[in-house]
């Protein structure tokens, strides 16, 4: 796309319904539009682009779909430096985000349905699409942000269209096609704090009036960022990212087409630096050295003992309702100000955590129109290796390393039918059967603490298990419009799941198979949606929508202690009620949007506390049900052809009603809780974003803009709060993010200087905060205020 062209519909692209984008737009001034015709034109109201999106498998105008759908494009995504499902979560109120360790297993949140839960073999509660291939695991979430089309973010339940594990909703990846009709292409190259250096480019164009073609590629390196181990005196944090995408389209008539993709990444990046908190009274009682554990907090050996629990082990200053980083201990018996934990991006951890993930794949998509109908072929194959070594503990001895290692292979075969003839009645039919094998064989690493004392001296076990699923499904949707105006949708799924798994625990130093199972699970469901839709007027539309979804159970892939905590977990259910309208005002260039919902979610799947073992540990398990009330606003405004603001709101509640269960909680050896009555973690009851933005000519070939971008989220758990006491250090305040961004692009020769400043204010907020159990207390902070330059050509 040229900047000529660039410049008439980018409006149009930001303004596709970015429900959490908060960017507010501030003018420059013009320094060569001083005539008054011109100034005329500057006045005039800028017309609102219709956007196409494919959230209901098929091309529709964002406006005509009766859901709640954020896209973005992929020039946007490049523009906000979106490049995984962390930063695309920023952009979208009423959501959130979880990953427990900072890097390698995210977990995306919708109106609080996200899995708190970082083991590879989990399935999702937000299903990921990329390309229209469902992701089998979460670690696959950041493998393809880059040369899209664009991402397009689905709120709600979507049993009936995306089927399993779709209970929050669904995020669609689209890369972007090969081109048949000129070549193209462009190159980006940024640098930024911490000298971080990113490329990102693709060419494409037709081979011959059969064939086209389309190359990308990404690559991201930086150095060690602003972590900081303050015992091993060094900086950490490095970035090093790679992708590469090919692909061929066939399209030798007008009634077939073929996209074949071929593709492969890496990514070797260091994860967080985790930082110790202050939990434990200071004893004195020097239990450690007693009883051969090494330095660990009186504390923490008294409460890992039934007949010593008590709160007089946990800081008394935390349980009055602060922290005290001068008196209260972490793990291994010091403070954080003993140990030198100043900073909030310092940590005494002496390991250098990292992922090392690896991932090749193909996948060939094929579309036949035979008159009236339309017949789609989604095949494809993917291999990823998961790698991860994590401290689990922030302190520096060795009381809780894991290294991860995990291959996923997973196919899939998906075959629509689509009718559409112009008439009343437009239906779709569809089958899938999808494959896929996990083998992990990861190490556990406890040189001192309360793990070797609990496994009798032992210092290492490894994780060997293998998963293999199959599903199958059936699906359906149909549109019959009962007049001009008034629309019955309907969408069912049937899915059956089988899951096999085979594996467990070895103490590898004395070759005894602590834990084993080799069993299997079956799951299945009906799931779908039954809308009707009210459309007044050609700008105006109303919806409500009754839908159910469901996520698979599964098997405990975590470090078990007990076989009994191999037993397989039950699926969980949910049953969604959303009303809402889609505006528009032609002549006041005005997009109002909003919709109210209310979740009935039954067998919620969350860590649960598990005491069978040697060893206490927080497994995933059916805790009960859960509702969430909610409702969102979102509008965008152009009041004059250089100006645009864009804003949305979302409201949240959340609560567990009813809990047989009980949870390590924060403080699992002081004492256990009933989940009933807690609010679901990692998802703010307010959150917001602020968007304004001025464009302009600065002359006759260069436009300028300056955006400000203002993002807020309310307090919000970290982790689940059962206790009053367990909010000192898990529940996180209300903060607000603002980012400043502007270009100059020259129109002749299609180049774009762009600059932008994150968390300008360096806003201190945290991302992650929880208690591990054997590892103490941890917690990660967000990112600092942060800097970059890119330069962009498109040809």
């Amino acid at each position: 796309m040229s900047l000529n062209h660039k410049k008439m519909a980018g409006f149009g692209l930001r303004s596709g319904l970015i429900a959490s984008t908060s960017l507010i737009v501030i003018s420059m001034p013009s320094m060569a539009q001083d005539d008054a015709e011109t100034a005329a034109e500057d006045t005039r109201p800028k017309v609102l682009q219709s956007i196409v999106v494919t959230s209901q498998k098929k091309e529709q105008s964002l406006q005509d779909v009766a859901l709640n759908v954020t896209a973005l494009s992929g020039e946007e995504l490049r523009d906000t430096g979106t490049t995984d499902a962390e930063d695309l979560l920023k952009l979208v109120p009423g959501t959130g985000f979880f990953d427990a360790t900072g890097g390698g297993v995210p977990v995306i949140v919708i109106r609080g349905v996200g899995l708190q839960n970082f083991r590879i073999n989990d399935t999702p509660t937000t299903a990921i699409y990329v390309d229209e291939v469902y992701q089998t695991s979460v670690a696959q979430a950041t493998a393809s942000f880059y040369d899209l089309e664009r991402v397009e973010l689905l709120k709600g339940p979507q049993g009936g269209l995306y089927g399993r594990n779709a209970v929050g909703g669904a995020v669609q990846v689209i890369s972007a096609r090969p081109e048949f009709d000129d070549f193209t292409g462009y190159a980006r190259f940024g640098y930024g704090s911490y000298d971080r250096l990113s490329a990102e480019g693709a060419v494409s164009g037709p081979i011959s009036d059969k064939f086209a073609f389309r190359l990308s590629g990404t690559r991201t390196v930086s150095d060690d960022t602003y972590f900081h181990s303050v015992t091993g005196n060094f900086d950490h944090g490095e970035e090093d990212k790679w992708g590469v995408r090919g692909q061929l389209a066939f399209r030798p008539t007008n009634t077939f087409d073929a996209n074949l993709k071929l593709f492969a990444g890496g990514d070797a990046s260091e994860t967080p630096l985790l930082r110790a908190m202050g939990v434990y009274e200071p004893l004195g009682l020097n239990l450690g050295a007693i009883l051969g554990v090494g330095n660990t907090a009186d504390g923490a050996i008294l409460n890992a003992q039934a007949a010593s629990r008590s709160s007089a082990n946990i800081c008394a200053d935390v349980l009055n309702g602060h922290r005290n980083p001068a008196r209260c201990e972490t793990l291994n018996g010091q403070t954080p100000q003993q140990l030198g934990i100043v900073d909030i991006h310092d940590s005494a951890s002496l390991a250098r955590p990292a992922i090392d993930n690896e991932w090749w794949g193909a996948a060939l998509n094929a579309n036949w129109l035979l008159g009236d109908f339309e017949l789609t072929s989604i095949t494809s194959y993917d291999q990823f290796d998961h790698g991860r070594v994590i401290s689990f503990d922030g302190i520096p001895s060795v009381q809780q390393d894991i290294d991860y290692k995990t291959r996923i292979e997973a196919w899939s075969q998906e075959l629509r039918l689509a009718h559409d003839n112009g008439g009343a009645f437009t239906w779709l039919i569809g089958a899938n059967v999808a494959h896929d094998e996990q083998d992990e064989d990861s190490v556990l690493i406890a040189q001192t603490g309360l793990l070797p004392f609990a496994l009798g001296g032992l210092t290492t076990a490894r994780q060997i298990y293998k998963q293999e699923t199959d599903a199958y499904s059936i699906f359906g949707r149909a549109d019959w419009a009962l007049s001009d105006t008034v629309t019955l949708v309907g969408e069912t799924r049937y899915t059956e799941e089988k899951k096999a798994f085979d594996g467990g625990v070895l103490l590898s130093q004395v070759n005894v198979q602590l834990t084993y199972a080799d069993d299997t699970a079956d799951y299945d469901a009906v799931s779908g949606k039954l809308g009707l839709e009210y459309r007044p007027t050609d700008d105006t539309l109303f919806y409500g929508n009754i839908s159910r979804g469901f996520k698979s159970g599964g098997f405990f892939g975590g470090f078990a202690t007990n076989n009994a905590q191999l037993a397989p977990f039950d699926q969980e259910t949910i049953t969604a009620y959303e009303a809402g309208f889609k505006s528009e005002w032609p002549d006041s260039n005005l997009r109002l949007n909003g919709s109210a919902f209310v979740y009935d979610r039954q067998d919620v799947q969350a860590n649960g506390l598990d005491t069978s073992g040697a060893v206490n540990i927080a497994r995933l398990t059916n805790i009960g049900d859960a509702e969430t009330k909610g409702a969102e606003l979102e509008t965008i405004w152009a009041p004059t052809n250089i100006f645009s603001l864009q804003a949305a709101l979302a409201y949240v509640t959340t609560e567990i009603v009813s809990s047989d269960k009980v949870t390590s909680a924060l403080f699992n050896s002081t004492t256990t809780a009933s989940f009933e009555g807690a609010r679901l973690p990692n998802q703010p009851e307010l959150s917001a974003n602020l968007t304004a933005k001025l464009e302009d000519n600065l002359t006759a070939d260069l436009l300028g803009s300056v955006a400000v971008e203002f993002s807020y989220r309310s307090e919000q758990d970290l982790s689940p709060v059962l206790l009053p006491q367990e909010a000192t250090l898990v529940t996180e305040d209300g903060y607000t993010l603002v980012n400043l961004r502007g270009s100059i692009a020259n129109l002749n020769n299609n180049w774009t200087v762009s600059a932008f400043v994150t968390n300008l204010f360096d806003e201190e907020y945290r991302t992650s905060a929880s208690f591990a159990g054997p590892a103490g207390g941890i917690e990660i902070y967000g990112e600092p205020k942060l800097w970059g330059i890119a330069l962009e050509h498109q040809f």
